[in-house]
């Protein structure tokens, strides 16, 4: 998929010669809380990256959003992991999307396989959405 300035790219594709330079790693005990399912942050948060002009290339079906997590000292930032599905795998790599509240809308600020919204937000946000900087 082309880059923009604003997001990275979203999926790797090894078939493109993109490799994966990071693997996405279980939320740790001081993370971000955790959205529960059917929530409005949860639901809010996967409706923003399944809208994200950075996934208009990949089928919907093709990945799914989990593990959103809200950064509990700043509730104005979220992160999300971007799975492949049965239909993906193979062809994508496992994502994270960073996501900020801007006007009550949650917004992909940054989407890729490393160093993921690393530079976006402060180091206590890096760590309760466990981002791997």
């Amino acid at each position: 998929m082309p880059r923009r300035s604003t997001v990275r790219t979203l999926l790797a594709v090894p078939a493109l010669g993109v490799a994966a330079v990071a693997v996405l790693s279980p939320v740790t005990a001081n993370a971000g809380t955790p959205a529960a399912p059917g929530t409005a942050p949860e639901t809010a948060v996967r409706a923003a990256v399944s809208a994200s002009p950075a996934v208009a290339g990949v089928p919907a079906g093709d990945y799914a959003v989990t593990d959103v997590r809200v950064a509990g000292s700043d509730p104005a930032w979220a992160a999300a992991a971007l799975e492949p599905t049965a239909a993906g795998a193979g062809t994508l790599d496992p994502a994270t999307a960073v996501l900020q509240r801007v006007g009550g809308t949650w917004q992909v600020v940054d989407l890729g396989t490393a160093q993921v919204g690393c530079d976006l937000v402060t180091p206590v946000v890096r760590d309760e959405l466990a981002l791997l900087c």
